[in-house]
């Protein structure tokens, strides 16, 4: 009988203890394994611009200011942070171009109000390129959104502020809100009037705004969602980020002469 309960017990202990070792190789590889690819994997993989980087992509303003050797600080929302693509931003393909030391300051679900809030967190930079506005346009209903245009580019107005009371000097690109497809297209006439909204106030403002969406839109339409989108609201990668930067530099595109 002892003999029979001993023998229970050591074979609930082996199992216990399998248990146990299985639980910490999970959590030593989810801690760190997986991170570490990652980082590797964003690190040393090359990300393409859509259609290879043509020297017509290289006439833009921000291009030159990417080479220009100045620091440069990339603030928005998931598609900045890269959220939903294991850290990788939209910018990620720009980054063999960039002279500068870049910082980042993006979250998941972030309107403008959320960069307002998190102003003191911002990096001293010396060009800030804010992508910001796609949620306040697809989420109207949530307690932070911009409710109207006017709104959103008065609260772009008092970001901008904060930003220059940290860097006087710098200069601030506005993305306008990405692009997004199926279940928010019933919102595509907001996006049109933020987009235009944004694109008066910069002009107004003396700041530069860029709106990729009609490229986005082009290529998706001729290619295919499903190639570049990871869902109907955040590009994929390495196609949708390839996407992405393209359009921001096609929309800068200073053609010559």
């Amino acid at each position: 009988m002892n003999k029979q309960t001993n023998k229970g017990s050591q074979k609930a202990t082996l199992v216990f203890s399998a248990v146990l070792i299985l639980l910490g190789l999970a959590i030593f590889t989810y801690c760190l394994v997986i991170p570490a690819c990652n980082r590797y994997y964003v690190n040393h993989v090359k990300y393409q611009v859509y259609g290879g980087m043509k020297n017509e992509l290289k006439d833009g303003e921000l291009f030159k200011d990417l080479q220009s050797g100045r620091s440069i600080c990339f603030l928005g929302d998931s598609i900045t942070d890269g959220t939903e693509t294991d850290g990788v931003g939209w910018y990620q393909p720009l980054a063999p171009y960039i002279k500068g030391d870049v910082s980042r300051l993006a979250c998941g679900g972030w309107m403008v109000h959320h960069l307002m809030e998190e102003a003191d967190r911002i990096p001293v930079a010396e060009i800030y390129v804010v992508a910001i506005g796609v949620n306040d346009v697809v989420f109207p209903w949530g307690a932070y959104a911009s409710q109207t245009p006017e709104e959103y580019t008065e609260r772009l107005e008092k970001l901008s502020g904060m930003l220059r009371s940290k860097s006087p000097n710098a200069k601030i690109y506005f993305i306008a809100p990405w692009t997004f497809t199926g279940q928010y297209e019933q919102y595509e006439e907001r996006g049109d009037q933020f987009r235009a909204a944004l694109a008066k106030w910069c002009e107004r403002s003396g700041f530069v705004c860029i709106d990729p969406h009609p490229y986005v839109s082009s290529v998706l339409k001729e290619k295919g969602e499903s190639v570049f989108m990871l869902n109907d609201l955040h590009p994929n990668a390495p196609q949708g980020i390839g996407l992405y930067s393209y359009a921001v530099l096609k929309a800068d595109h200073s053609p010559s002469g």
